[in-house]
Order: C-alpha cells, then structure tokens, then sequence
C-alpha cells in the first residue's frame, strides 16, 4: 500500500509564489507515483485472462488511490481560492458602499435633472407642433377626420422643426387627397368610417366591398329562400284544392260536370304515395 499524502500539510494558505513552490512539491510526488504506470499496463495486456483478473483488483486500488489525492488537492484548491478571494470581496464590497455609490447618486440626481429640462424642451416642442398641425388640418377641413395625436411623429430633441413640420404638412395632405378619392367612391360614408380607424384608403375600400359582396350573396340567398317557399305555398294550395273535400248541396239526381286540371306537385316519396292512394279512393283520375 502507497504512503498517504497530507495535502494539508504540504500545500498551505500563503502567498501566490509559495503555493506554486509548494504545487511543484506536489508535482513532484506525483510524478514518482505515475511514472510506472504505462509500464505497468504494457504488462498487464501481455498477461493472461486469468492473470489480468489477479491483477485488476491491485489496479482499480491504485487508481482509487490516486483519486483521493486528486480529490484532497481539489479541496485544497477551493479553500486556496476562497482565502485570496476574501481580500478582494472585503474590497469590492468597500467600495460599492462607498465612493461608487456617491457618485452614483450624485450621476443619477444629475441625470434627473436634465430628464426634466429635456422633457420640458420636448413638451415646448410638441405645442409648437401642435399647433402648426392644428392650423394645417383646419386649412384642408379634416377636423373631424384627423387629430394632432393620430400624426406618426418621434419628436425628440435631435430632431429638427423643420423636419417634424415637413412630416406633419406631408401626412395632412396625403390624408386630404385620400379624401377626395373616397369622396369618389360609390359606398363612400362606409368607407370613410373605416378609414378613420387606419387612415388606409386602399385596405378601407376593401373592406367595405368586400362586406358588400358577403350582403349581395345572404340578399340572393334570402330571394331564393323565399321563391321557394312561394312555390310550395302555391303548391300546398292547389292540393288542398282538390283533396279537401267542400260542402255543397247537391240536387238529387243532377250529373256533376268532370273538369279537367293540371298542376305541379313538389312531395316527399311518402306524400306523393299517400296523394295517389286518395285520388284513388275519390275515383279521381289522374296522369298524361
């Protein structure tokens, strides 16, 4: 059985450049228990199956052993890191708590400030904005169309006026000429309404149409409905007609005139049977 090595004993909490010499120790001790070991497998493979059974347990001992040196250092090294580490963490934490989060403070109490300035030269700029597209609106008599807010604009403070007002005088009249194209159109109130809601003249007139040709197709459907339904009605009441028996006097001994009539019957199978079956029992003639 190998000698035990104490880890703790060799390598120990100290400066960087003596827990090197201390590693190269190590190193060294390891070294010596490792140099074998290639020899040693050479060996084992020109063994017998027999023999390398014998000898496996010998092996799996080993390595166990090195294992637990490999393990001890590991341990070593965690302790190792967390004692440098502690310096550093004592200093960060010193310096979070103090001068960085002065002068964070004094940054953000700063930044505060000119988010104020900036939002109040942004607001003054907006007026000015809304004004001017105010005035441009009532110019084309959009004010019951478009509003200052439904404008698509970024107003910051990078952004010249006069650019923000070529956009504003641009969206207007792109708006107005979409007016008088609906002004055109034959469903012109509906397809207004739709535009209000998108200012998307092509997709508003769509929408309409479409809706239209879906009323078009239900009216159609309805008439034809309804033609049907006519037609059996009138059909109902040419069969009652002749089946429902009236009550009249008749003169004894006075011949009844046979009169001939024709109609169209639309019947279930079982109808129709039952319609011949009482034209039948009638002595009612019928056919071509």
């Amino acid at each position: 059985m190998e000698n035990e090595i104490n880890i703790n004993e060799i390598v120990k909490v100290e400066s960087i450049g003596v827990i090197k010499q201390q590693l190269d120790e190590v190193e060294k001790i390891i070294d010596e228990k490792v140099k074998d070991i290639p020899k040693q497998l050479e060996k084992v493979k020109k063994m017998s199956f027999i023999e390398q059974e014998d000898e496996k347990n010998d092996i799996k001992k080993y390595q166990q052993y090195l294992s637990n040196i490999q393990k001890q250092l590991e341990e070593k090294r965690k302790e190792i890191k967390k004692e440098i580490n502690k310096p550093y963490d004592e200093f960060d934490e010193y310096y979070k708590n103090g001068v960085y989060l002065k002068l964070d403070n004094g940054i953000n109490q700063l930044k505060e400030v000119v988010n104020e300035i900036e939002d109040l030269q942004k607001d003054e700029k907006r007026c000015e904005l809304e004004e001017f597209a105010n005035q441009y609106i009532e110019t084309y008599s959009l004010g019951n169309i478009l509003s200052f807010e439904d404008i698509p604009l970024n107003i910051t403070l990078s952004a010249s006026m006069k650019s923000l007002k070529e956009q504003v005088k641009g969206y207007v009249e792109d708006i107005s000429k979409d007016i008088d194209l609906i002004n055109l159109e034959e469903y012109k109130e509906e397809i207004l309404l739709e535009y209000k809601k998108t200012f998307d003249f092509a997709n508003s007139k769509l929408c309409v149409i479409e809706r239209h040709k879906q009323l078009e197709e239900l009216k159609k459907q309805q008439e034809v409905k309804e033609e049907i339904e006519k037609q059996e009605e009138e059909v109902i009441e040419k069969v009652e007609e002749i089946t429902i028996p009236k009550e009249i006097e008749v003169e004894e001994d006075v011949e009844e005139e046979f009169v001939t009539c024709s109609f169209t019957v639309r019947a279930t199978r079982t109808q129709l049977k039952k319609l011949k079956a009482y034209l039948e029992s009638e002595g009612i003639t019928y056919g071509n």
